[in-house]
């Protein structure tokens, strides 16, 4: 028994991560899919009668994905959650975990719909951008496994210049923050990456009402933008009434807040990027020291009008009711 085909290092989660395992004769098959370590199991599978399986591992390793956006901190930070690392072993129904006839060892697996081989960027905007004051923003890197990754970051205004150099000895997914607080009075910044690119940004002044956004995106990275107008801000109640002695009262209110916001008018690339807020699977309010999680209530979004410039529109609401007992 052995395997015959394996994905790729850091296969996308978003596509199939496919197996296939063979045998020399038909058998009853089980497969089990865990940690490198094997002691926390991801998911079983079991094949009757075959000498050859086949079978995709990606939903099972999805749910062990976790996404938090970092916001505070220039510099390099781990990108714990957003990679998985299993292993998968094959071998008669019973046998497992001991008695396994083939094994893959642990490799690990990134989310997003596209394969990416390290050094590399992993993002879905272009690398120039608009960022407020105050603001931070989040590169999710792939760094090689082996030598360190530098990451020089230039901050220029109508009088300076500076430069202040960040490296990381992690190899696989690693996270860059560029907090803006940490360079006050900048009109630009570059964040320079040895090996994979510079991104740039232009400083601006940050809108009293905005909000800003951030939401698991394609590549499998997190994307934040700020949407600089609020156009409508409402409340909805939803009641639950009780006929009672002294009249009508109500047993329990459900209250939610709901925001539209506007974006500014951008090009059609900036718009294709900032359209995936309505479909990821997950999106936040960014705060001053947090993130809340939202949903997203808009499923069409505009990138394009002929003749004329383009915004987005969507309409986000807390994720959770507030509920209110009455007595």
């Amino acid at each position: 028994m052995n395997f015959t085909q394996i994905p790729p290092l850091y296969a996308p989660l978003g596509a199939e991560a496919v197996y296939v395992v063979e045998d020399s004769a038909a058998d009853d098959l089980d497969i089990r899919i865990s940690d490198t370590s094997g002691s926390t199991l991801y998911g079983t599978l079991r094949f009757a009668a075959t000498s050859a399986a086949r079978f995709d591992i990606a939903p099972f390793l999805r749910r062990a994905l976790h996404f938090e956006p970092v916001v505070r901190g220039t510099g390099f930070h781990p990108a714990t959650g957003r990679s998985v690392e299993a292993m998968v072993a094959a071998g008669r129904v019973g046998t497992l975990p001991d008695g396994a006839m083939a094994t893959v060892p642990g490799r690990p697996f990134l989310a997003g719909k596209e394969c990416a081989t390290a050094p590399a960027l992993l993002t879905t905007f272009p690398l120039q951008r608009l960022i407020p004051e105050g603001a931070s923003d989040e590169l999710t890197l792939l760094a090689p496994d082996s030598g360190p990754v530098k990451a020089t970051v230039t901050a220029r205004s109508a009088d300076s210049l500076s430069a202040q150099s960040y490296t990381s000895e992690s190899g696989g997914p690693v996270l860059f923050v560029l907090d803006t607080r940490d360079f006050p009075g900048a009109g630009t910044l570059s964040v320079g990456i040895e090996g994979i690119g510079t991104v740039e940004y232009a400083v601006v002044p940050a809108a009293e009402q905005a909000v800003r956004l951030a939401w698991r995106s394609s590549a499998g990275s997190v994307e934040q933008y700020s949407f600089p107008v609020v156009r409508t801000a409402s409340v909805q109640v939803e009641k639950l009434r009780a006929e009672a002695p002294e009249g009508t009262v109500p047993l329990l209110v459900g209250r939610e807040v709901r925001r539209t916001l506007v974006s500014a008018y951008e090009t059609e690339e900036v718009l294709m990027a900032l359209a995936e807020v309505i479909e990821s699977p997950e999106v936040w309010v960014v705060g001053a020291k947090a993130c809340t999680p939202i949903d997203v209530l808009t499923d069409e979004a505009a990138i394009r009008r002929p003749g004329s410039l383009c915004c987005l529109e969507i309409e986000i609401r807390d994720r959770q009711n507030t509920i209110m007992k009455w007595n």
